[in-house]
């Protein structure tokens, strides 16, 4: 349940969405100071998130070895959940971050976010010292052009694209080594099918996609995955070996019954997601290849160094554009606001599945 949902302290300022900690179904919204600017520091309202699995996943590692708690710390007991949201400069006492200015970063789910700033080449970086922890990605926030007709896919992908982008490199790469094939599990993700039309594109790797039974018919309709099968098929599933296998499922049953499958033939396990509700942060102990935990924001890092900011970004914005393009055949996007909307779907990422071509776009 909500609370505070009818508050006549919210009135029309702003608010904050509070999860307890120790049960993340639980939601309160309150209401939200906005305190003078400091000099440096520009006020940011959001205009929209996307609120998908990536999400839930920041919730169920808040007190691991990366907090997520900690970036932007709640009361005692309640944590404030991250997301990725479109944000609009309202006021500001930093000459480098004009008011009116559209950006693209990670904040609290909420109405507004007051940020220290550093100009960048892109757009600016977040100075705070209490989320100087977090890796540069989560502290970047990008120039954003202003809202087109594929606004509302970007919210959904860009903050999960990029895994899509660089998994496709690193398959790549193993491709390059003699791997003949790839198995993606949680098939109907939104970044494994990120991941499995990139590789689609390149043509030469096929891919196969494990789902749950419910989801085959959506998956195969996709046609980006070269042979579909749901969890209970696993045993009549063939890949060419060596095969690199993706797991998007953090599960360590679905995990492990993959390499029960395929003993001895996969040449790597790149661990990715959480999306299954058993997820885990620790990889399952198995025998060779040792799974290994795929972090985005450092590939991405060492990636922006060995090629070149302009080089990188060019590649990345061209094949992103692409792939958003292709979303509208079988995405439907649904739009809700305020924060009964934010805290109902949260809420239903948590406790079930939810169709997979649908995304959840919200706006305070």
């Amino acid at each position: 349940m909500l609370k505070g949902r009818h508050s006549p302290a919210l009135g029309g300022g702003g608010w904050d969405l509070l999860v307890r900690r120790d049960d993340l179904t639980a939601a309160e919204v309150r209401p939200a100071s906005q305190p003078v600017l400091a000099p440096g520091e520009a006020r940011l309202a959001v205009e929209k998130f996307a609120l998908t699995m990536n999400t839930v996943t920041y919730a169920r590692l808040g007190d691991s070895e990366l907090p997520f708690w900690a970036a932007f710390p709640g009361p005692a007991g309640y944590g404030r959940v991250p997301v990725w949201a479109f944000l609009r400069v309202t006021d500001s006492r930093n000459p480098d971050v004009p008011v009116g200015g559209r950006y693209f970063g990670f904040v609290p789910m909420g109405t507004h976010h007051t940020i220290a700033a550093r100009l960048t080449a892109r757009g600016f970086a977040d100075t705070a010292p209490e989320r100087a922890f977090l890796p540069t990605w989560y502290r970047t926030f990008q120039r954003a052009a202003e809202p087109d007709a594929l606004d509302d896919q970007r919210a959904v992908f860009r903050p999960i694209f990029p895994a899509s982008f660089h998994l496709a490199d690193f398959v790549a790469g193993y491709a390059e080594r003699g791997a003949k094939s790839v198995l993606i599990t949680s098939a109907s993700s939104r970044t494994a099918i990120g991941l499995a039309d990139l590789l689609a594109r390149h043509g030469d790797l096929p891919t196969v996609g494990l789902t749950s039974s419910a989801n085959v018919g959506f998956v195969a309709g996709l046609g980006c995955y070269d042979t579909v099968a749901g969890y209970d098929e696993l045993a009549s599933v063939s890949a060419l070996a060596p095969a690199v296998f993706v797991d998007f499922t953090g599960a360590h049953r679905s995990i492990s019954a993959v390499y029960e499958r395929f003993p001895g033939q996969l040449a790597h396990a790149a661990l990715v997601g959480y999306t299954h509700p058993e997820s885990v942060q620790q990889p399952p102990d198995l025998a060779e290849p040792e799974p290994e935990i795929f972090f985005t924001p450092a590939v991405e890092e060492q990636t922006v160094a060995d090629e070149g900011e302009d080089h990188f970004y060019a590649r990345y914005h061209d094949a992103e554009q692409r792939f958003l393009e292709s979303t509208t055949a079988w995405l439907t996007i649904r739009r809700q606001q305020g924060p009964e909307a934010v805290a109902e779907v949260f809420r239903a990422l948590l406790t079930g599945p939810q169709p997979p071509g649908v995304s959840y776009v919200l706006s305070p």
